[in-house]
């Protein structure tokens, strides 16, 4: 039976190489986007591992042993962090010390730039950036001594510890020594010696979803205190759904146009092979025997399918790759894992294959042997069709042959209309999900991501104080060569405006309305929501304002209210505002206010101009001078800094910032970085990888939609050879019979075009970045490829029909 099967197979060259160059098309483009896709998802899950730790939630400071909450069903994995205090550091700064059990290492990925975690009393291991925070000299197995606790002990190094606590969740109360992370190691040999037990936990389930473990951690975290590990769900895994859903889709589609192609292949294989099916019937072949001979030349051709397609299986998965995320982690382990999933695939394709295939010949059941040997089922048929009439022949004739086999000219229509949609939808979702970034800036700090606060009297109260860069610090980066500006926030979220009611003007009362909250009193006068303050020294200033001088600010500000206003506003000048703040203390709370006059009330955004710069704020904001809110101690330091590199910057320059702004972020938990080309690349990754997926999907289902109309159209000539026999004899010429063929093909584009555009003009009810007209460019650039790849198909079918003389079309074969 095999072996007969792939005789008749074989036998059929022309047949053999069209359907085999199908299945390498489609068992390329499949288990490509499957390899890539989950090489991608493990690199990603790797990486993620590696900067923020692989543990779904912090316990902090229970009272539970480590065994007793291991005991947990829900929990996977535990690894328990001793802290024993805090190290006093030069410039004020504060070091963690503390100690990780190996589990905990494991599961924080934490790793050693050089040398070994200390075992003995009096040995400490230190993190990098601590360690040339206090002693950028010391080397392994060198003493100094640290004060901890208040005692200064000399310690041994025995090693280096990669950066690691800068870029982990921390609670929003985070307090060093408390509830953050060791940057100082040492061993703790007395149990005692431990003020603070947190444990790392790694929870059970899919980290691939983000909302079910999200769910689950709050779950777990009912019964003790912590918190979930944001940065490694939201930022590091943000993509790893994403990937899953999207290579579904494409694969899905892709299946979609291999049963609409492979049904209609095998179809007219079938219908020429029908003689000889009827000749194997004649001998005593049953239904059931030729299906296992068609099961094995579906067998055959996948299993040649496979081998050929290996190297364009490789080329696409190298392609998608370094075209999207460039990022690969596709080790021995895991080869297991993906060569299941190829596997699976495989199986899929077969199945879809075996479908068209039984729906093709399924037929031959009603057809008695008589029948198939003079091919009497394939004469023509009475049929509804279209009653469209036209004087011209050349109408008439398309129209007719468009409704003949009207099935599968339906199927052609529809694999059309899904290439066009998949790339069109692919380029549409690619740019609106990479949006427009239009920004100059390079660099973005945050000192404290989050921080916890409430509200009292209107007035938002800190639970502690926020972590800062210094004046000092900031300083040095503004000196760093290569450096054009440095636009600075300070931390003053919990100083308020205040204005008493007897001032507040037209637009200030409507900007109050717009972002203020119900109530929005304090004592006697209302308070201004929304604010922006700027701090500016002598340079700055004159710069801004060159018409005044830096001491006409001194203890004074200037007020920017972006509502405008056709009333006079300057009334406010020289009149008086407060600034109020209340902060947590030891016996209760504290309110400070400060009391400034006005020196100017504008109605108009506060624009920033410095040198090319132009940044414009859309928050009300109060300019103050820098020397004034540091005398008063308004503020205790800048938590955010935007860096504005200068046009012409080399190398080495580049090289000395990051560097310092790497160690500026390594020492303060819950702080954030960001290289702001690098975020750009980043954010687009995903839509870069829907952009390709789509550009693959389109290019696999226009080929096969090609060789589907390829087939059709040549299958129904031969057919119906007779008649066009009877044509030529009566006068038509070659050329026009080409033409009619040609007329034919297109017609099954501009009907599937016409589908498409109707369902991709719904995307405009969208809420879209880009105007229905940008995308139209890509949409009839789509048509034309198709348009082209239709050409070349006429031109094979015009070659395959031009060496066919008249009488070869209308004698009868016995």
């Amino acid at each position: 039976m095999f072996k007969l099967s792939y005789k008749l197979l074989i036998s059929r060259k022309k047949w053999f190489f069209l359907m085999l160059t199908s299945l390498v098309i489609i068992l390329a483009s499949i288990t490509s986007i499957s390899t890539a896709s989950e090489s991608i998802k493990m690199s990603i899950k790797e990486q993620a591992y590696n900067e923020y730790g692989q543990h779904s939630v912090v316990v902090l400071n229970s009272n539970d042993t480590k065994n007793s909450i291991a005991n947990n069903s829900d929990v996977k994995k535990i690894g328990e962090i001793k802290l024993f205090g805090t190290a006093e550091l030069p410039n004020g700064h504060i070091g963690t010390v503390g100690e990780m059990d190996n589990h905990a290492i494991d599961i924080g990925k934490i790793t050693l730039i050089e040398g070994s975690l200390p075992k003995e009393k009096n040995e400490v291991a230190i993190e990098s950036t601590y360690l040339s925070l206090i002693d950028s000299t010391w080397r392994i197995n060198e003493k100094r001594a640290l004060k901890i606790n208040g005692t200064i002990t000399e310690y041994v190094l025995t090693g280096i510890v990669e950066n690691y606590s800068a870029r982990w969740t921390v609670p929003y109360d985070v307090q060093k020594g408390i509830n953050d992370f060791p940057n100082i190691f040492i061993p703790i040999k007395n149990d005692k010696d431990v003020k603070y037990r947190n444990y790392l936990i790694q929870l059970k389930g899919n980290y691939g979803s983000i909302d079910k473990m999200h769910k689950k951690s709050s779950e777990f975290l009912e019964s003790y205190s912590g918190y979930f590990n944001q940065r490694l769900f939201y930022n590091g895994l943000a993509n790893y759904k994403h990937i899953t859903i999207l290579s579904i889709i494409f694969q899905v589609v892709i299946l979609l146009a291999t049963f609409l192609c492979m049904y209609c292949l095998l179809y007219f294989f079938n219908t020429t092979q029908n003689r000889k099916l009827a000749i194997l019937k004649a001998i005593g072949s049953t239904n059931l025997n030729l299906l296992k001979i068609n099961i094995s030349q579906i067998l055959y051709l996948l299993f040649w399918g496979v081998l050929v397609s290996l190297p364009f299986q490789y080329f696409l998965h190298v392609w998608i790759i370094q075209n999207t995320f460039n990022i690969s982690n596709l080790k021995v382990s895991n080869a297991l894992y993906v060569f299941i999933i190829v596997i699976l695939w495989t199986s899929v394709i077969f199945g879809v294959t075996f479908i068209s295939s039984y729906l093709s010949i399924n037929r031959l059941k009603k057809n008695s042997i008589n029948e198939m040997l003079k091919d009497l089922q394939y004469k023509k048929k009475k049929s509804t069709k279209l009653s469209i009439k036209s004087n011209e022949f050349t109408i008439n004739k398309i129209l007719h042959q468009l409704q003949t086999y009207p099935k599968h000219s339906v199927l052609l229509v529809s694999i059309i209309t899904l290439s066009i949609l998949t790339l069109s939808v692919s380029i549409f979702v690619e740019k609106e999900s990479s949006g427009i970034w239009d920004t100059e800036i390079d660099y973005y700090l945050n000192s404290q991501e989050v921080y916890a606060s409430k509200e009292i009297d209107n007035l938002t109260v800190l639970f502690q104080e926020g972590l800062t860069f210094s004046l000092n610090e900031v300083k040095q980066v503004e000196d760093k060569s290569g450096i054009k500006y440095v636009e600075k926030t300070p931390f003053m979220i919990d100083v308020h405006p205040m204005i008493q009611e007897n001032l507040v003007t037209p637009s200030i009362q409507e900007w109050i309305n717009q972002n203020g909250i119900n109530n929005h009193t304090y004592e006697h006068g209302y308070l201004i929501p929304n604010v922006r303050y700027v701090l500016l020294n002598k340079k700055e200033f004159m710069q801004l304002y060159p018409n005044l001088n830096y001491e006409d600010l001194l203890n004074k500000v200037i007020l920017y209210n972006p509502i405008h206003s056709v009333s006079n506003e300057g009334k406010l000048n020289g009149e008086k505002i407060t600034f109020v703040q209340k902060k947590r203390d030891i016996s209760g709370y504290l309110t400070n206010q400060w009391e400034f006059e006005i020196l100017a009330m504008n109605n108009t955004p506060f624009v920033l101009r410095y040198d090319s710069l132009q940044i414009e704020y859309s928050e009300f904001t109060v300019v103050i001078a820098e020397e004034t809110a540091v005398e008063k101690k308004m503020f205790p330091g800048f938590n955010e800094l935007s860096i504005y590199l200068k046009d012409e910057i080399n190398n080495k320059e580049t090289v000395e910032i990051q560097s310092k702004l790497d160690k500026l972020i390594a020492i303060r938990p819950g702080s954030l970085y960001q290289n702001i080309s690098n975020v750009i690349e980043k954010d687009r990754r995903i839509s870069y990888f829907v952009g390709h997926l789509g550009k693959l999907t389109y290019s696999t289902s226009v080929l096969l939609s090609i060789l589907s109309i390829v087939v059709l159209v040549f299958s129904k000539y031969k057919i119906m050879r007779k008649e066009w026999g009877i044509y030529l004899s009566l006068g038509m010429k070659k050329k026009e019979l080409y033409q009619l063929l040609f007329f034919e093909m297109v017609l099954y584009l501009i009907l599937g075009t016409i589908a498409a555009l109707v369902l991709f003009s719904l995307t405009q009810f969208l809420d879209n970045i880009y105007p229905y007209f940008y995308y139209l460019q890509y949409f009839i650039l789509t048509i034309l490829i198709v348009l082209l790849w239709i050409t070349i198909g006429w031109f094979i079918v015009v070659r395959l029909v031009k060496h066919q003389s008249i009488y070869s079309l209308i004698r009868e074969e016995e």
